[in-house]
């Protein structure tokens, strides 16, 4: 590696972990606030709830769902800053870096014989799906209140019941659904990797199944997105430096390839396409087993 490039990445290492520090910083002053704002609105609402609390509820329950969903896309951020932080370190010979060797969450058992991992986002998920059960039931219950006040105990207990049945069955429908997402985008970007192995960007454009794999992959709200980039990329030198890293290998080539159409990380395409870090399901095939220079 030239001496360009090694302090090109040491300065980059220096802003991913300065990001990293402001994503688990964010975290945690949102979970400080969220349970304190929960328990406030309980004490306030629980004694007299009715109609009026309906829109109060309504609202919380809305943007706790609003911090769920920016949360998760926090979470994507800070795992895609930590395989960089590790890559950086690999790629400057410090092969037991703190991110390079991150251990991972081993302690499990069973609580109510339900499986408990001791994890970050275990923990995080549960706040947020208590929350998200709270207001719920307040919602539920001041429009019972609204609607029929002369059964309002009877209607609170049966609001809590629904919140908590109701919260649980979208926590087991979502994570269904993750999974599902998450193999099917895999299998896309297998596809699309193998497509551009045999693609350059002089010929993208031409390429219908190419762009076909990366709108799919991409999720863009039309096609002709997908294809305007690459005739923007087609009209660049290949070997520039600027796109394309020095030294890189046809399969690497392929893998950003893809991730200047999609938007996409390379090293994610690349763990795909190799099953590096072996967590694809069995019956994916290996477009190409990585090599010793490739497995940072």
């Amino acid at each position: 590696m030239d001496e360009n490039r090694r302090n090109a990445l040491s300065t980059e290492y220096g802003e991913v972990c300065s990001n990293f520090r402001t994503l688990t910083d964010i975290r945690f002053k949102l979970l400080g606030l969220l349970p304190i704002a929960t328990a406030v609105a309980i004490a306030l609402k629980v004694d007299h709830i009715d109609g009026r609390s309906f829109v109060f509820s309504l609202f919380g329950l809305i943007a706790t769902i609003g911090l769920v969903t920016y949360n998760t896309r926090n979470d994507e951020l800070y795992d895609e800053l930590v395989r960089r932080a590790a890559y950086i370190e690999r790629s400057l010979g410090l092969a037991d870096g703190a991110f390079a060797n991150r251990p991972r969450a081993s302690l499990k058992f069973r609580l109510f014989g339900i499986p408990w991992k001791v994890d970050h986002r275990v923990g995080i998920g549960t706040i947020y799906l208590a929350s998200i059960a709270v207001w719920l039931f307040l919602v539920l219950a001041s429009l019972s209140a609204w609607l029929a006040p002369e059964a309002s105990v009877l209607a609170t207990l049966a609001a809590f019941g629904l919140a908590v049945i109701a919260t649980w069955w979208a926590r087991t429908w979502i994570k269904r659904k993750k999974k599902e997402v998450d193999e099917e985008k895999r299998s896309l970007a297998i596809e699309a990797v193998q497509k551009a192995f045999s693609t350059d960007l002089s010929r993208g454009t031409a390429d219908g199944g190419l762009i076909d794999l990366c709108f799919k992959l991409a999720d863009e709200k039309t096609r002709e997105i997908i294809a305007k980039r690459a005739q923007f990329y087609a009209g660049i030198d290949r070997d520039s430096s600027i796109y394309y890293p020095p030294g890189v290998s046809k399969e690497q080539a392929a893998c950003h390839l893809v991730a200047l159409l999609t938007d996409l990380p390379p090293r994610w395409l690349f763990d795909c396409a190799t099953n590096r870090r072996g967590d694809m399901p069995e019956k994916s095939p290996v477009l190409f087993p990585p090599r010793a220079d490739e497995v940072r």
